[in-house]
């Protein structure tokens, strides 16, 4: 009797777990995020701190309608640049990222070990929205509500470069662990970090 209770408790605690598993959590759709995250992967979702949103952090948020799309979408992206950040995407086939953080007085490269080994051949996604002019770095200040959203897979990815800026209340939630698949279970590691320029 006291066995079979028992294996009734663990039943409802493993459903319990996967149906919290399942409903805290979204799957990536698509290939914008490789190498980092894959189609299909899901990851936890943590609601109580979107509003405690840091540069380079993974998050869920919607998509903002553009031309050619309604809009709407959850998309999952990386945070390049914070409310009040300069921001410049300079170059064509290889293109770079710069950053003026808000209060500060350098200029930082956007160092993204996952931009080079990128995944498709969309380049013009990186040329719109007034960032970029050829070789020449164009730079646009984030309003007090905005925020950059960028892939990780740099030649497919539809993100701030052509939608532009995502205000705050368009971000739902952070993402930091991975659920699904099993082989790949745990924290997701964040490798982006930002190179000072030398005058």
């Amino acid at each position: 009797m006291v066995l079979g209770v028992a294996a009734v408790a663990v039943f409802l605690l493993a459903m319990l777990t996967v149906v919290v598993g399942l409903t805290f959590s979204v799957q990536v759709s698509g290939h914008s995020m490789e190498p980092t995250l894959h189609n299909g992967d899901r990851l936890e979702v943590n609601l109580l701190q979107r509003h405690d949103i840091h540069r380079f952090d993974l998050v869920e948020a919607i998509e903002p309608a553009y031309p050619g799309s309604a809009g709407g979408l959850a998309i999952v992206k990386r945070v390049i640049a914070l409310p009040g950040d300069r921001i410049a995407i300079a170059g064509g086939e290889h293109p770079v990222v710069y950053l003026r953080p808000a209060g500060e007085k350098g200029t930082f490269r956007v160092d993204n070990p996952a931009w080079p080994t990128r995944i498709g051949a969309d380049t013009a996604s990186c040329c719109t929205k007034g960032l970029t002019g050829g070789d020449k770095e164009r730079w646009r200040t984030l309003s007090a509500d905005d925020y950059f959203v960028m892939g990780d897979n740099w030649g497919g990815s539809t993100d701030s470069r052509v939608f532009g800026p995502i205000p705050e209340d368009s971000i739902k939630a952070k993402l930091s662990f991975r659920i699904l698949p099993r082989s790949r279970f745990g924290s997701i590691a964040n490798t982006v970090k930002l190179v000072p320029m030398t005058p």
